[in-house]
């Protein structure tokens, strides 16, 4: 049952760290700001499509803290369970200081384009063309944004 729970809890950790590096790394490449020859229609789609991204990856970090809680206070009590997913929350922040989960890194914009090039099969396959536009749209911005990484130089 301690296995079970620490693997869990390094899960946690891993996985709110990259949640939140997902969010910066769309803030840093600035892709929430609609482009000046966007219209309305497209820059709403690409929104949300960015929206569905955080989204998902919060439920799925927010469900596994949940999980985490749960067995950990089934076991002792309840404020045991709400101290350790407190801690593994502080230690997501550690983990996410590593070069490779900071905005801008080739890591965060490979899962960046990973996840929006499986949206732009999805939106295909359902012959959706606004939010298939917007996502090919958001594919060419991020892949045209230089890393962020390289241009700060050596210092990360």
């Amino acid at each position: 049952m301690a296995l079970a729970v620490i693997v869990l809890c390094g899960f946690l950790m891993v996985f709110t760290a990259l949640t939140t590096a997902v969010q910066r790394t769309i803030r840093a490449l600035d892709l929430l700001h609609p482009e000046a020859s966007s219209g309305g229609e497209g820059t709403s789609s690409q929104r949300v499509i960015l929206l569905g991204i955080c989204l998902k990856r919060l439920n799925a970090a927010f469900l596994l803290g949940v999980a985490v809680y749960l067995i950990i206070s089934r076991a002792s009590s309840w404020y045991y369970g709400a101290g350790i997913v407190a801690l593994c929350w502080l230690g997501s922040l550690l983990i996410g200081s590593s070069s490779n989960l900071r905005p801008g890194s080739a890591r965060m914009i490979a899962v960046l384009v990973a996840e929006l090039e499986r949206r732009r099969k999805w939106y295909r396959y359902a012959r959706d063309t606004v939010r298939l536009q917007a996502v090919e749209a958001l594919l060419a911005r991020v892949r045209s944004v230089p890393s962020l990484q390289s241009s700060r130089g050596p210092s990360g």
